[in-house]
């Protein structure tokens, strides 16, 4: 894109595998730094889904991801996260796949490491003005590195999900080898977020 959105971010690839899911990768203007956006199609819906990046790299270093494994590089502007349903929405059209109809924060980065720039990008989703989204359309995945995290992210126009990735405590502090707090503390922080 040599427009306005080639100035955040433009596309520097695009995998399509053979069941029609489309890897983006997409080149940040700024320091040229990459993240990968991935288009899901639904066939027997008609209409795709949309798996955004929050930052380049994530700091809290899950065992069986390979951005953890980056560890944090930096955070990305609510512009950037923005570009990524921006590309998703052309590579659509181009490739005729069914249009982005529902955005998941579940790519690189944890979004409460990033939230105010996550939640900026989901109103701006939201705005009818503007991408026209749903709030139920658009979801906030989190590991949930405190039990504010949930409260901070509610604010939001969108759905919340956690990753809680283990039935124990014990198996969830292996995975996700950051985590300071128990379910428990993690559950009465999503209730106290969520009605």
């Amino acid at each position: 894109g040599g427009g306005i959105e080639g100035a955040v971010a433009s596309l520097s690839a695009i995998d399509v595998s053979s069941d029609g899911t489309a890897k983006l990768l997409v080149r940040l203007a700024s320091d040229g730094l990459e993240v990968e956006t991935v288009v899901i199609p639904w066939e027997d819906r008609g209409r795709s889904t949309l798996c955004v990046s929050s930052q380049v790299g994530c700091r809290q270093g899950c065992t069986f991801c390979a951005t953890g494994r980056m560890g944090k590089v930096r955070s990305l502007t609510s512009d950037e996260i923005l570009v990524q349903l921006y590309h998703a929405r052309r590579v659509c059209r181009a490739l005729k796949i069914h249009p982005v109809d529902n955005v998941v924060f579940m790519g690189m980065g944890e979004p409460a490491d990033n939230a105010e720039e996550v939640i900026r990008a989901a109103a701006v989703m939201a705005d009818r003005n503007l991408f026209e989204m749903a709030r139920s359309k658009i979801t906030i995945s989190t590991v949930a590195p405190g039990p504010d995290a949930f409260e901070t992210l509610a604010r939001a126009p969108a759905v919340l999900a956690w990753s809680v990735h283990a039935a124990t405590d014990e198996l969830r502090r292996k995975l996700v080898p950051t985590t300071k707090y128990t379910m428990e503390e993690l559950r009465r922080g999503l209730g106290g977020a969520v009605p």
